[in-house]
């Protein structure tokens, strides 16, 4: 409970401060945070051996609006695509075998509880690639769009 009380306090304070995303490394915890704000997930994979994900890192995610729109309509995860021997990656949560991906960097954008954000059987926004912050806003603001539309009254307080 305590931990509980401990992430929503840091996520309150990191919100005020738009000079950062406070990037999550534990995607169960997440999932809670999701849940008790009303937020879908934006999920951020990575691996050691990728060349664009410090670049996406160092040059879209410091990006003010991006910032913006990360911190006040998403809880950002940061997690190691990587497996096996190749796996260290610096404080990130290690990616499911579920959602781990051939390609990175590589973006989920769900609900709390892992939901769709499409219609009739189709995967979660998944978003390969380096993108640059005019590109990344369109999605994010696409990701939130469809979140509200499909699932926001489910998690409405």
């Amino acid at each position: 409970m305590i931990r509980y009380i401990l992430i929503v306090l840091i996520l309150f304070l990191t919100q005020t401060n738009a000079d950062n995303i406070f990037w999550q490394d534990s995607l169960q915890d997440s999932k809670e945070l999701a849940k008790k704000f009303n937020k879908p997930l934006f999920i951020f994979m990575e691996s050691r051996r990728c060349y664009y994900c410090p670049i996406m890192k160092e040059k879209t995610f410091t990006d003010k609006d991006i910032i913006k729109l990360i911190n006040e309509n998403y809880i950002p995860v940061i997690l190691d695509n990587s497996t096996g021997s190749e796996s260290d990656v610096a404080n990130t949560g290690h990616a499911p075998e579920r959602l781990t991906t051939s390609i990175t960097p590589a973006i989920y954008i769900m609900g709390p509880n892992e939901e769709k954000l499409a219609r009739k059987g189709k995967k979660h926004m998944l978003i390969y690639g380096f993108w640059e912050a005019d590109d990344l806003k369109i999605w994010l603001e696409k990701g939130k769009r469809i979140f509200q539309k499909l699932y926001g009254e489910k998690y409405a307080k």
